[in-house]
């Protein structure tokens, strides 16, 4: 036994374990045709009285048709009833071949047709049977249960024989399936495949003599009573209870689980991964107390997980948001939360900011807290105004008084000839910066980096997360247009090129740009995630394939493509991807356009179109 399981497992060569089988297989056929010679000729026929032409003809025709069928590259340890169809149909397919030449040199060789007939039949008989024996061998000598591991499954219908089928040939990871029950008494004192069938009422009588780890229920017939029976027996005892039930998509969905593939963001976009100096992060971070607000949102907390690699002296983490702030207090471990430092508050509430770090000296503000979704913002004007306005007004304020060595904003591109709400407070944002700085310009107190980019993915409303909870549902990928372009970026990058261009920032504003390459096609991004998660793009017109892409039309306020710059006056800075714009953008009327908004958010009869019309004037 330990010579076969050596000879079966990996310790020798495939070509080797081959050969073992011919050797096995040209003995069969010998064997196969003495014994239809002597059933034949009712009698003992010795094998050197036959013809050496007889075996030399078996010999050909066998082996030839089992090379064809590919009957040595079937695995032993796998060996099912599939392999079994294939010995079956080779076995047949030489029957044929023997019969025909049969037929044409009886006269010559003592070959009875009827050998031609039975031999093969020995043949194929005999080989699966070895096979079957090996394979039995091979799977008791490696696959030991889990001895520790007794299952039983509650239902017998086709889920929950498949399932002990799995259950079986990986018994090694899983366990042993001690018994199934039978819920509808339909197969009294029955076995499936040598496992016992019982009766509902044995269940728990079961559960002690075996030693039950595991419970699994299959069955729809099972009712909410017996359930939470089944539960309040085993309270206090180390037994899992698994409520698979009998959906007919139970296997199908358990595929599809297991080949869902993890994708990667340049395996999306099709890139190298943008590099920065980590000397030069490290540099700018050191021993600096960083407030960062909007750190529970994607871009913030990004920037704190990155800026924590580091060395700062504290992290300031400011949200309005509780349960965001947890998040990222979780995906932290032990060491660095002691330098993080959460705050719950609003940034557009200047009594709150000014009350809070009275006491605390800040060297660097990260100012990512900002409402950015799209659609949100037309709908939404008044929080979306408050919050972007009136916050980053708020901080720049809050910085110059503090004398805040640094304060970065980050921007996007949506604030480059804006057409929403979104861009067109993110472009007061940069007009308020240049203003302040302007009207301070003598006390050179603090330095104002303005970084702009497109989409990040994994940033809270971007299209390839929201791509791939569909994916996850399996529902239609949905697409503005076919033709709508994006920048990609991933969100690390992002972070570590914003970091990157604050410190190429020695003095006064300075407005950067994010290269993001080249603009692709939001529907050709759909299609290759869809193919990358392993499924096919449905074609509308002949309806075959997975999952479909559905075009929605452009929302108010969204562009069909992306500016990143105001125009065309880049300066190429000391990493590739970063350019410094110098286009300028301040308002004269910026001000009392500022003051209008302010009193149109306090006044009674408030009017959305008004305030709208004071944005874009």
């Amino acid at each position: 036994m330990k010579l076969l399981n050596r000879l079966f497992t990996n310790k020798i060569s495939n070509l080797n374990k081959k050969l073992i089988l011919v050797i096995s297989d040209f003995i069969i056929i010998a064997i196969s045709i003495i014994l239809s010679y002597s059933l034949r000729l009712e009698k003992i026929y010795p094998y050197h009285e036959i013809n050496i032409k007889v075996y030399l003809i078996y010999y050909v025709i066998f082996f030839s048709t089992f090379y064809y069928f590919n009957i040595y590259k079937i695995l032993l340890r796998y060996f099912d009833y599939f392999s079994i169809k294939i010995i079956i149909k080779a076995t047949l397919f030489s029957q044929i071949l023997l019969i025909i030449i049969n037929f044409f040199i009886f006269e010559k060789i003592f070959f009875p047709r009827s050998i031609s007939f039975m031999a093969p039949i020995l043949i194929g008989i005999f080989v699966i049977i070895h096979r079957i024996i090996l394979n039995f061998w091979i799977s008791s000598e490696i696959k030991k249960p889990l001895k520790e591991n007794h299952i039983v499954i509650i239902g017998v219908n086709e889920i929950t024989v498949n399932l002990f089928r799995q259950i079986r040939q990986f018994n090694k990871q899983y366990g042993e399936v001690v018994c199934f029950i039978d819920v509808s008494n339909n197969y009294k004192k029955r076995e499936i495949n040598g496992v016992k069938i019982y009766k509902d009422n044995y269940l728990f009588t079961i559960i002690e003599k075996y030693k039950i780890n595991e419970i699994i229920i299959g069955t729809n017939n099972y009712s909410k009573i017996k359930i939470k029976k089944i539960y309040e027996k085993l309270e206090g005892k180390n037994v899992r209870v698994r409520n698979i039930n009998e959906t007919k998509n139970f296997f199908k969905n358990s595929i599809k689980r297991s080949f869902k593939n993890k994708l990667n963001f340049f395996d999306i976009i099709d890139r190298p991964a943008i590099q920065v100096d980590k000397k030069n992060l490290k540099k700018k971070i050191i021993d600096n107390n960083i407030l960062i607000t909007g750190a529970g949102g994607s871009i913030g907390s990004e920037l704190c997980l990155e800026i924590i690699k580091h060395s700062p002296k504290k992290i300031f983490v400011l949200d309005i948001s509780e349960i965001n702030l947890f998040n990222l207090l979780k995906r932290l471990d032990k060491k660095n939360k002691k330098k993080i430092i959460p705050i719950l508050g609003d940034c557009s509430d200047n009594l709150f900011l000014s009350n809070y770090f009275k006491n605390i000296n800040i060297n660097q503000i990260y100012h990512s807290a900002a409402y950015k979704h799209v659609g949100f913002g037309e709908l939404n004007p008044y929080s979306m105004i408050k919050n972007n306005i009136l916050g980053t007004k708020n901080l720049i304020e809050f910085a110059l008084n503090k004398k805040i060595k640094n304060f970065i904003f980050i921007s996007t591109d949506k604030a480059v000839k804006p057409k929403s709400i979104l861009g067109i407070t993110k472009q007061y944002g940069e007009k308020l910066i240049q203003s302040y700085h302007s009207k301070n310009k003598s006390k050179k107190s603090t330095k104002f980096t303005i970084v702009r980019f497109g989409n990040v993915i994994g940033s809270s409303g971007s299209v390839i997360p929201i791509f791939l909870d569909q994916i996850k549902d399996e529902k239609a990928l949905t697409v503005t247009s076919k033709t709508v372009t994006r920048y990609f970026m991933s969100i690390k990058e992002a972070v570590q090129l914003v970091i990157t261009a604050s410190s190429f920032n020695d003095n006064g504003v300075k407005i950067y740009a994010l290269e993001m390459g080249k603009q692709i096609k939001i529907y050709d991004i759909a299609k290759k995630i869809i193919i990358l998660s392993g499924y096919t793009v449905k074609n509308n017109k002949t309806n075959k394939g997975d999952i479909e892409i559905k075009i929605t039309g452009l929302k108010k306020g969204e562009k069909n493509s992306e500016e990143v710059t105001l125009g065309k006056k880049l300066i190429p800075t000391n990493h590739p991807k970063i350019r410094l714009c110098e286009d300028p953008i301040y308002n004269e009327k910026l001000q009392s356009n500022i003051n209008l908004i302010i009193e149109k958010l306090k006044s009674k009869n408030f009017n959305f179109k008004d305030l709208k019309k004071i944005l874009f004037n």
